[in-house]
């Protein structure tokens, strides 16, 4: 039998304490005995007591044992999560914690025994790691609201699958994620800790998204390969970023016989304009996360669904009652690139002409990307793709 830690020989004697340890008749009841055993596959005890649902578990834990606060603890930042696990009621997550740090191949039999500890669906979803990930990530995705316990599997299902090249699993993890995370209110710093794994994710987009195979003829360009594709009834909105994007290729050069995969996807861009932040989507997974600068208070940003209508290089800012500025004087706030909106041509995406300033409110109202993303976010999109725009 495996060494125990303190912990759970607590959890042992509050159980034997909490329970009538004699009968009437002044003789110890069997009945009322629960001995506890805890091993690499969870707990039982010798009347069958199983972890394999959370209601199985709250009739196990007594109601003196304190539950871990998953919801102040999951807000955190990394290091303020890691630093949290060494105090108090945020111990029991130490073993877990690891997980985020490389360490899941050493710790799974630790955190299965510890998620007693956390609170009964904790440990309901750490005895479904055992599973296939795809049937645990179904299990922590499926609730309608839900719980801090949750988005935590959830974030730990998703780096599981990453680490073993998993990437449908993984991206629905991380859709599922980022959404809730945003309707929940997390905090700037911790959404964007989410930010690598999603690049992780979009290096390997061809894996989980659906394509149709296309060979490179003699003097294709990807201008041609995107018309031929756009004009077809499939509602699709290629750009040749996109496509090169997608097969992992660098520059614009195509070589005769070359097979590319052809990205079917509906693409899509939604900012949260409290977090100031802008996700650019395909098939409702996120491909990249953008930091962005919104609306002053004075002119906020508008919120509601738009279109991509007119987008520019090297754009020339117009301001009414103004001469136009052109392209490269400083006092062009435009930036490289300009994502104008079909249904208010006055707002739209667009770079910068003071980097520092990204991430902030300082705008007219339009969303501004630092030059490299928006550059690179105008290679990918083109007009008639949807943006929808949130508090």
């Amino acid at each position: 039998m495996p060494k125990i830690s303190s912990p759970f020989y607590l959890l042992s004697f509050l159980l034997l304490v909490a329970l009538p340890s004699c009968s009437d008749e002044g003789t110890q009841s069997e009945e009322n005995v629960v001995t506890l055993v805890f091993d690499d596959d969870g707990f039982s005890s010798d009347q069958s007591l199983e972890a394999s649902s959370a209601e199985d578990v709250s009739e196990a834990v007594p109601d003196s044992v304190a539950f871990v606060d998953l919801e102040e603890w999951n807000r955190l930042p990394f290091e303020e999560r890691k630093a949290a696990v060494l105090q108090g009621n945020f111990q029991p997550l130490g073993e877990f914690m690891k997980i985020f740090e490389g360490d899941s191949r050493t710790v799974k039999g630790e955190i299965v025994n510890s998620s007693m500890t956390v609170s009964p669906k904790f440990s309901e979803l750490a005895n479904s790691w055992g599973q296939d990930l795809s049937v645990a990530v179904e299990a922590s995705t499926a609730q309608l609201n839900p719980e801090a316990v949750d988005l935590v599997w959830t974030e730990a299902f998703g780096l599981l699958a990453l680490e073993q090249d998993d990437y449908q699993t993984a991206a629905r993890a991380f859709a599922f994620l980022l959404e809730a995370m945003l309707e929940q209110g997390y905090g700037r710093d911790r959404i964007f800790e989410l930010k690598p794994y999603i690049e992780l994710l979009a290096d390997h987009v061809s894996d989980f998204l659906p394509y149709e195979l296309y060979e490179v003829q003699s003097g294709d360009s990807y201008w041609q390969i995107c018309k031929a594709f756009n004009s077809d009834d499939k509602g699709l909105t290629l750009n040749w970023g996109w496509i090169a994007d997608f097969n992992r290729k660098r520059g614009s050069s195509l070589r005769a016989s070359e097979k590319l995969k052809i990205p079917v996807s509906v693409l899509s861009l939604r900012a949260w304009r409290g977090e100031r932040l802008l996700v650019f989507y395909a098939d409702g997974m996120p491909i990249r996360i953008y930091e962005a600068s919104m609306g002053l208070k004075t002119e906020p940003t508008p919120l509601g669904k738009f279109t991509l209508a007119i987008c520019e290089k090297n754009p020339v800012y117009y301001k009414q009652g103004a001469s136009p500025v052109p392209y490269g004087n400083p006092d062009n706030p435009l930036g490289e690139r300009w994502l104008g909106f079909a249904e208010d041509t006055q707002y739209g995406i667009h770079g910068t002409n003071s980097e520092e300033t990204i991430g902030s409110y300082e705008s007219g109202g339009c969303l501004r990307l630092h030059n490299s993303d928006v550059i690179e976010l105008f290679d990918m999109v083109k007009s008639g793709v949807a943006v929808e725009i949130l508090p």
